[in-house]
């Protein structure tokens, strides 16, 4: 039998905070509201910190394996509460920067359905940035950092941050349309999913009782990017919808590179297996990742030759799949603008193969969504390749 999470508030001039910021950047949540229980009869939402069971009560790995999780941030020495600080601040920074890029283009999803459960994720992430600042706001040994108010230093940071100014890249870029709104789900959620699944374990027990309400609901977020895009897919196999699966994968191309260096360097993650932040190094946790995304696009390109020819069999269509790849994830190595290297080295095509630095632009040109191309996301990256080739 499932255990009820247990609910908490924070106190009223940090939960006010964050509802005059709700209502400047999502005011749509009174339309959700108003139809949340046609569209969602079984489920409820509020504006909370959920807690639950934690799965171990002791550390499982690291230099403190074997003892009691921590109850309080004190508890974590010099660099262990800095870092801790640091993922709860990114995990809050990430919430909050996806409701801003949804709120530009929600409106123009493909479907009632879509609308509102793009809606729902909205504020569910919402709900997690709360959690994050619960977090932060019930314990007042944070303020063992030095920073007697870091909460509501915090809080006032996180709130006064947009589209370009997030922790993550990946909440820097502006939607351009409701595709990006789907795309983003089927694939960043995903990292999401990842990211709170390795924190399940995290060493300061108040971060690992809210993994499993924030997964309970993430779950939702990735069905909603995997039936939503497999169904544009089914309907631009057939010439119909708004998109083609020429737009659907150039928006692949933009969202894919982006979720990897969601993980970090691939050569690192030592620090948070030492502290037991998280359970696998940022290697392990992106080689699970590229396996979960390349069954995602099997199910694409499977459900793509099925709506193209209904009569075919199970063993047929799988084997079609297999060899007739409608939709392609790039290489690991491209576009990759955070990834450590210097960018005239990191100039590699959708099959890994180097091209030449002033050439790059114009084949990017040729890959990704034309509207990508207008965001101040790429213009900023397109002007640093400028700024090389006049030096």
């Amino acid at each position: 039998m499932a255990i009820k999470d247990h609910i908490e508030l924070i106190v009223p001039r940090y939960h006010n905070a964050i509802e005059d910021w709700q209502n400047k950047n999502f005011p749509d949540i009174n339309l959700l509201k108003k139809y949340w229980h046609k569209h969602f009869p079984d489920e409820e939402y509020q504006l909370c910190a959920r807690t639950n069971t934690i799965k171990n009560e002791l550390i499982i790995q690291g230099k403190h394996a074997g003892h009691k999780k921590f109850t309080r941030a004190r508890e974590m020495k010099g660099s262990m509460l800095y870092q801790a600080l640091r993922i709860i601040k990114a995990q809050c920074s990430t919430e909050l920067g996806s409701i801003q890029q949804h709120a530009d283009t929600v409106d123009s999803s493909v479907s009632d359905y879509a609308k509102f459960s793009v809606l729902r994720i909205m504020a569910e992430e919402l709900r997690h940035a709360y959690q994050m600042f619960w977090v932060l706001s019930h314990d007042p040994t944070w303020a063992s950092t030095g920073d007697k108010k870091i909460s509501n230093n915090i809080m006032e940071e996180l709130l006064s941050m947009g589209t370009g100014s997030h922790v993550l890249d990946a909440f820097n870029i502006e939607f351009t349309d409701s595709l990006d709104n789907i795309t983003f789900a089927a694939l960043i959620d995903r990292v999401g999913k990842f990211q709170l699944s390795m924190q399940e374990e995290f060493a300061y027990s108040p971060m690992s009782a809210s993994m499993k309400p924030m997964l309970r609901e993430e779950a939702f977020h990735l069905k909603t990017g995997w039936t939503v895009l497999k169904e544009i897919c089914e309907q631009a196999a057939l010439g119909e919808g708004k998109w083609t699966l020429d737009d659907v994968q150039r928006k692949i191309n933009v969202w894919y590179p982006r979720a990897l260096e969601m993980f970090g360097s691939e050569e690192g993650g030592e620090s948070n297996i030492q502290f037991c932040f998280k359970t696998s190094t940022n290697k392990e946790a992106i080689e699970g990742y590229i396996n979960e995304v390349e069954w995602l696009m099997s199910s694409f390109n499977t459900a793509i030759h099925k709506a193209r020819d209904p009569s075919l069999s199970k063993e047929a269509l799988r084997k079609l799949s297999q060899e007739d790849r409608v939709l392609t994830l790039p290489s690991a190595k491209f576009l990759r603008i955070r990834s450590g290297e210097l960018i005239q080295d990191s100039t590699y095509d959708l099959d890994g193969k180097k091209i030449k630095l002033e050439k790059y632009i114009d084949y990017l040109k040729t890959v990704l969504p034309e509207k990508f191309m207008g965001t101040k996301f790429f213009t900023d990256y397109a002007s640093r390749f400028n700024q090389i080739k006049a030096a």
